[in-house]
């Protein structure tokens, strides 16, 4: 269900978030000495030009956190990958050979046409299959969930990854977790998928022989990401005289999600976190 669910997205999300090559779908990091963007009058162009800023932005907060230019620079496998933003960002600033997981077969062709137009085709394989079949072809270095890894099997994901990544090896989660039982609900509403807490995660991980090494909390830097994301679709249902009644339909109810999300961030509901763990 989930791989379909983000095949229908897949046109969404160019529109929202591309045109590409590097494609993200999660939330940005907004420095907390940056004044967040005014975006209410702003063009849908420009609102999706800021948000694409700062999820690029995650990513290179995510690199500093996690040393990026010596734990994510070899064999490292993005598993979620998305449309490729996260593998193709990993491969062209810190040359990492990466294996894109997804389970979306529409995804693959996507990924491997904007590796080619990056230049870094022989740097990303894309793989189709689940998160707790990882390929068996390591040892890796490391390997990187970026909000995806709430769809995932936890204790059998770790379970799998202790078998392909080498002793030392990393595995660097961004996501969001629970705090208290609304924002779970708020947020598996909308992502068919219900967060958990950060210990729901030490418990997966040392059971197959991980260690948290590294927890970092980035919820208010995050926060902006939902006001943004709101005032693009509300840019888009004003500005956009061609929306068909479904389409309409569908962005006022992702508007109303975006809100309620921005909303319960604030209130503490969810939380923003980067994590890091080692294999023992």
């Amino acid at each position: 269900m989930v791989g379909q669910y983000y095949d229908d997205k897949t046109a969404k999300l160019v529109r929202k978030y591309g045109p590409g090559p590097r494609i993200h779908y999660h939330v940005g990091y907004y420095p907390a000495s940056e004044t967040p963007p005014h975006a209410h009058d702003a063009t849908p162009e420009a609102i999706r030009h800021s948000i694409r800023l700062h999820q690029e932005g995650l990513l290179r907060y995510a690199a500093k956190i996690w040393g990026a230019e010596h734990r994510l620079s070899g064999r490292i496998l993005d598993v979620g990958c998305g449309l490729g933003g996260g593998s193709l960002f990993w491969a062209q600033e810190y040359g990492a050979d990466v294996t894109a997981i997804t389970n979306a077969p529409e995804h693959p062709p996507i990924v491997d046409g904007f590796a080619r137009e990056c230049g870094v085709d022989g740097k990303v394989r894309t793989l189709v299959r689940d998160a707790t079949q990882l390929p068996l072809d390591g040892p890796y270095d490391a390997a990187v969930a970026i909000e995806s890894s709430g769809y995932f099997n936890r204790p059998l994901w770790f379970e799998r990854l202790a078998r392909v990544l080498r002793p030392g090896g990393s595995v660097c989660i961004e996501e969001v977790f629970i705090t208290r039982p609304h924002g779970a609900d708020v947020w598996a509403e909308y992502f068919y998928t219900k967060p958990v807490t950060v210990l729901d995660y030490v418990e997966a991980a040392k059971s197959a022989g991980f260690e948290l090494v590294d927890d970092v909390d980035a919820t208010s830097e995050t926060s902006p990401f939902w006001d943004e994301s709101a005032a693009w679709t509300k840019a888009v249902l004003d500005s956009d005289s061609s929306l068909s009644a479904v389409a309409r339909r569908q962005m006022r109810i992702s508007l109303l999600a975006n809100q309620a999300l921005g909303t319960e961030w604030k209130a503490g509901g969810l939380k923003l976190g980067f994590l890091r763990f080692e294999l023992k």
